[in-house]
């Protein structure tokens, strides 16, 4: 086990990123602080390997290289802003529960609009130019997924990053330094407790917006398809979500919480991989539990508190055994019409990527110092609500 430090600062990195960028009329002091307080924890706490070390000095100026790019062009088209985010279907549901199926399926019905994965890695554009050829955005996106791949083989059994299949709104949330994720691919605690304590959902969603609306001038100027939004990190902000946009329909994915939960801790485990070589298998089960466990209590709560909001419960198990079916219900709860096209595009999909198409990842609750019933205790609530999902 070894552990390494990036030697520069937030203002050192901030500086490569303006010269790599070649913008240096803007100064992003807005992720100034955040910067300095993930490189601490980063530095103090996240154990990283000499090539963790290089690797994650290069996320980072990418991320920052992306947001001064993005505000360049925010800036010289302001039009950006009258993009309209009508009627997007956004997935809240926790991890691990089948999420990833579903938006991967509708994806490939042809009626929604949908990230990418490159397009979120490499968000901006780098000469400002709409027209510009995307070739070396697009490399420099393969380029970091098949070094994640590389570094962390095991976890692409549970969630493989692929330069051009969809992918979440994580990828436009890590570029505020969104700690939940970071936390993913680092240990970094101290982060996490400073990001909570500081959080503002606010801007997250005017970054989402931003982010949302840059995505559709660059692509889909005009296109009057919904965008298909999912991550787990809006599980439990459908409220804020409503109120930001009012015509969303939500789908919410359940599974029972014991199956969910060793799968979750294995991938924050695997991710780390990447970039440090610290087994952290037993330590970071109680805390991906209790992680989890808030959102499903802050989506309950909103349920609660709204009970006129317009989400669709998904049955994991009827997603697993009829698709179809659950498609059905999806586009009858968007108000859109599921034609036979789409119904051969999504079968074919489903054909050519069963479960387990990559291998088979065995984890037990066990191996991160969990059992069933601590799971199930902490989310009793939850499972008497919502049994009827698994």
């Amino acid at each position: 086990m070894s552990s390494h430090q990036i030697s520069s600062t937030a203002r050192q990195l901030m500086a490569k990123a303006q010269s790599l960028a070649g913008i240096d009329d803007i100064d992003d002091k807005e992720i100034e602080l955040p910067l300095e307080q993930l490189l601490k924890s980063l530095n103090t706490e996240a154990q990283l390997t000499a090539h963790g070390v290089v690797e994650m000095e290069k996320r980072l100026l990418r991320l920052l290289s992306n947001r001064l790019r993005m505000q360049r062009d925010f800036r010289r088209h302001p039009e950006i802003n009258d993009q309209k985010i009508v009627r997007p279907v956004i997935m809240t549901g926790a991890a691990r529960t089948g999420s990833t199926k579903l938006a991967k399926l509708l994806s490939a019905s042809g009626d929604f609009l949908y990230f990418k994965c490159w397009q979120g890695l490499s968000m901006s554009l780098i000469s400002g130019d709409r027209d510009e050829d995307p070739a070396e955005r697009i490399r420099v996106a393969d380029e970091e997924c098949r070094w994640f791949n590389a570094h962390a083989p095991k976890a692409r059994l549970i969630h493989e990053y692929s330069t051009f299949e969809p992918e979440e709104e994580t990828l436009f949330y890590e570029h505020i330094l969104f700690a939940p994720f970071m936390m993913t691919i680092a240990f970094v605690p101290g982060f996490v407790q400073w990001f909570m304590e500081h959080r503002d959902i606010e801007r997250e969603l005017d970054f989402l917006e931003q982010s949302l609306k840059y995505f559709q001038w660059q692509f889909h100027d005009g296109d009057p398809r919904p965008l298909l939004l999912k991550t787990p990190i809006y599980n439990g902000s459908e409220l804020a979500l409503a109120q930001r946009f009012p015509d969303a329909r939500f789908v919410a994915t359940h599974r029972e919480p014991v199956a969910v939960m060793s799968s979750s801790v294995s991938l924050q485990v695997l991710f780390k991989n990447a970039y440090s070589d610290i087994d952290l298998s037993k330590v970071l089960g109680p805390m991906v539990l209790e992680g989890l466990a808030m959102g499903i209590d802050a989506h309950m709560a909103a349920r609660e508190q709204r009970p006129d909001l317009a989400v669709l419960d998904v049955n994991y198990s009827e997603l697993t055994k009829d698709s179809e079916r659950v498609a059905e219900k999806v586009y009858a709860h968007a108000g859109l019409v599921l034609s036979d096209r789409a119904r051969q595009a999504m079968a074919k999909w489903e054909s050519e990527n069963t479960q387990h198409k990559q291998g088979v990842h065995k984890h037990s609750l066990e191996d991160f110092l969990l059992t069933q019933e601590m799971v199930r205790t902490r989310y009793q609530r939850y499972i008497d609500r919502f049994a009827h999902c698994f």
